[in-house]
């Protein structure tokens, strides 16, 4: 079997960014944390775009603009752990969203209780689960890098309800 791929070389104007982001509003998606620790420092960043790739591996992928400053820090220490946030994380969210000016980028883990994965990659308190994840490519598409992480381990947290976003706020689902 053959499998035939055709990827539009041109770009459309039609559609603006505004126009994209109020459709993509209205679309729940579950809300997650990004981070990483190693040799290029600690970041971390809210998320909506992540997903499963594959169980066999078990591979996922998330979602980094390109402008941020966690982007370059995920690459350089190859890691990243994905914390799925429950629904009493909205505080949590905000924060590492950059909502909360008292604490800047580079500070948003003061004061919490984090704990470690084998990676080394931070492991936030009250998630779902939390997933440590090898880097193993990326896409640059666009404004952001489409990262592919290979699942080392699953960090298990509390059972309940989880955080979305949809209508630009968040939502227990």
């Amino acid at each position: 079997m053959t499998v035939s791929t055709q990827i539009r070389s041109s770009q459309s104007d039609s559609v603006s960014k505004d126009q994209f982001r109020d459709a993509m509003s209205r679309v729940g998606s579950a809300v997650h944390i990004v981070t990483s620790g190693g040799i290029a420092g600690q970041a971390g960043l809210t998320v909506t775009a992540f997903s499963a790739v594959s169980d066999a591996p078990p591979i996922v992928l998330v979602c980094v603009n390109r402008a941020s400053r966690s982007n370059e820090i995920i690459k350089k220490n190859g890691i990243f752990c994905v914390n799925i946030l429950s629904a009493g994380e909205r505080h949590m969210a905000d924060l590492f969203a950059g909502r909360n000016v008292a604490h800047p980028e580079a500070n948003r883990f003061e004061g919490l209780q984090i704990s470690k994965t084998v990676s080394g990659a931070p492991v936030l308190p009250g998630c779902l689960a939390s997933m440590d994840c090898a880097l193993e490519r990326i896409v640059e598409m666009g404004t952001h890098s489409v990262l592919f992480g290979h699942v080392q381990a699953i960090v298990p947290g509390q059972l309940g309800p989880g955080l979305i976003y949809r209508d630009r706020d968040y939502h227990a689902l």
